[in-house]
This record gives C-alpha cells, sequence and structure tokens, in this order.
C-alpha cells in the first residue's frame, strides 16, 4: 500500500514542475488522509511537507520571481528525496535531514531584499526564540480554550519569520513544523469545542488539548538524542494530523463558518480558504458532480 503515498508524491512533484501550487497543497491533504487509511501515521509528514512547499513556493513568487526557478528546482529535489525515503520502515532522521538542507537553501529567497542585504545568520538568537515560545505557548495555554485567540497561529508564525531571517538549529525548524500540524488540527479543535453542548465532553476536550500541549513543551524543554527527537516529533506530527483529517472528514471546509459564528480567522487561514475549496471542488468532479 505503500505505492499509494508514492503515486501521490508523483503528482505533488509533476504539480510543482507545472505551477500547480493549488495541487502541490491537495495533495499534502491527500497523503494525510491515504495514511490514515493505510494506518500509517508515520507518512502523515509527508504531506505537511507538500503543503509546505506550496505556501513557500507561492511566497517566493510573491517577493522576488527571479528567484523561483531555482526554488522551485530545490522543492522538486526535496519532495523527490523524501518519496525515495517511502518504504515499510521510514527513516525519520533522513527526513528531517533533507527538510534542513532544502529550508537552507531557499529560505534566504523568504525575505525581502533589503531584509537579507542587512540581518545576519544567528542560529543561537533562533533557539532563545524558540526557547521564549515554548514557554510562552505553556503559561498562556488558559487561552486554548477562548474564542478569538491567535495563540498557535502566531507562535508558528515568529519561529517561521525568525528562521527564515537567522536561520535555525535543527530543534528550530522541528519546532516549525510541529507548531503547524497543532495549528491546522487546532483550527479545527476550537470550532469543535464550541459546538460542544455538553460540559462533560468540553472538559474532554480541554483534557485533550492541554496533553497535546504538555507533550508539545515536554520535548522541546528535554535534553534528548537528536534521533529520539526526531522519532518522537515525528510521533506527535502523525497524531495531530490524523486528528486534524479526522476533523475535515466530519466537519468539512469549516473556516467561512467559524467567520460566521464570530471566530476570526488568522490572515495564513484566511489565505487558505481558497485551496480549501478547490480541494472540495476537486473530489465533486471526481465523483461526477
Amino acid at each position: 500500500m505503500i505505492e499509494t503515498i508514492k503515486q501521490d508524491m508523483a503528482v505533488a512533484i509533476e504539480a510543482l514542475k507545472r505551477d500547480n501550487l493549488d495541487l502541490v497543497n491537495i495533495i499534502g491533504n491527500r497523503i494525510a488522509t491515504d495514511s490514515m487509511i493505510m494506518k500509517r501515521n508515520d507518512l502523515i509528514i509527508m504531506g505537511f511537507l507538500c503543503k509546505e512547499i506550496s505556501l513557500e513556493i507561492r511566497r517566493i513568487k510573491g517577493i522576488n520571481e527571479k528567484n523561483l526557478l531555482r526554488c522551485k528546482d530545490a522543492g522538486r529535489k526535496f519532495l523527490e528525496g523524501i518519496s525515495s525515503l517511502l518504504e515499510d520502515k521510514i527513516e525519520n532522521k533522513k527526513i528531517w535531514e533533507k527538510y534542513q538542507n532544502y529550508e537552507k537553501e531557499v529560505r534566504k529567497y523568504l525575505i525581502g531584499d533589503i531584509e537579507s542585504s542587512i540581518y545576519k545568520e544567528s542560529p543561537d538568537f533562533t533557539k532563545e526564540t524558540r526557547t521564549m515560545l515554548l514557554e510562552h505557548l505553556n503559561g498562556n495555554r488558559r487561552l486554548l480554550i477562548k474564542i478569538g485567540n491567535r495563540l498557535v497561529e502566531g507562535i508558528a508564525s515568529e519561529i517561521s519569520r525568525v528562521i527564515n531571517t537567522y536561520g535555525f538549529y535543527p530543534e528550530d525548524l522541528v519546532f516549525y513544523l510541529v507548531m503547524k500540524v497543532f495549528s491546522s488540527y487546532y483550527e479545527y479543535f476550537i470550532y469543535d469545542y464550541h459546538l460542544e453542548e455538553s460540559e462533560e465532553e468540553k472538559a474532554k476536550k480541554e483534557k485533550e488539548i492541554y496533553l497535546y500541549t504538555d507533550n508539545i513543551y515536554k520535548l522541546f524543554s528535554a535534553e534528548s538524542n537528536l534521533n529520539d527527537f526526531y522519532e518522537e516529533s515525528a510521533k506527535i506530527i502523525g497524531e495531530l494530523g490524523t486528528k486534524w483529517r479526522g476533523y475535515f472528514i466530519n466537519l468539512g471546509e469549516i473556516r467561512m463558518m467559524m467567520e460566521g459564528r464570530g471566530i476570526e480567522l488568522p490572515p495564513e487561514a484566511k489565505k487558505e480558504i481558497e485551496e480549501g475549496f478547490a480541494e472540495v471542488f476537486e473530489r465533486k468532479v471526481n465523483r461526477g458532480k
């Protein structure tokens, strides 16, 4: 069944070659769902990495189109590289290393020319930022059940900005992707939480979100072997990614409904609405509707 994910990756690679970034993003979603079907949560990280390629190449194009071809080529090689790792047993260490190499190649094109000409590489600053943001998450967890908060999305956005500007250590990039996946899950969690009428069920959901916060805090605050760190972070991504796709199956595209209920969306979520509609539209076309 691993062949299914290999085919998904092949579509993503071809879509990137043809500048179809919406399809690259959709394939990221599809990989997550296909991984659920196969009961292979360890493969869900592949889907999120496809989504990152779609997002970053789109951003690079908007900043300075002259850098587009070289970054697309780097993205293609990265996707081909992680696709080659698709076997019965996934080596997370190699996936993370290829992700780091790709980001080192393109990150300087994710900020403007003025910024890149002035800011100097300082991964120590990025490490300090990660430490601060981790403590901020832990210290403000009470916000996670409140409507309109942007805690998770804000943390993912800040660590992304600092990584692009100053460079990173491996743990910083892992922290970014974990928080990005957490953000995808959380967007559905908070909507579902405020739909819930049973206080008992709400209490269960609160316990769940705080447990995930604890797991993230423990992982990134502990001193651990890098290989073990890669494995544990991939497990968290797999679990959160499974929850996210389960929510999508249950609720579909919720962003417009969230705005209708007075739940404010972060800017990045608003930008992705069209991609979400594209995925739903594609499903209908494939069913002949």
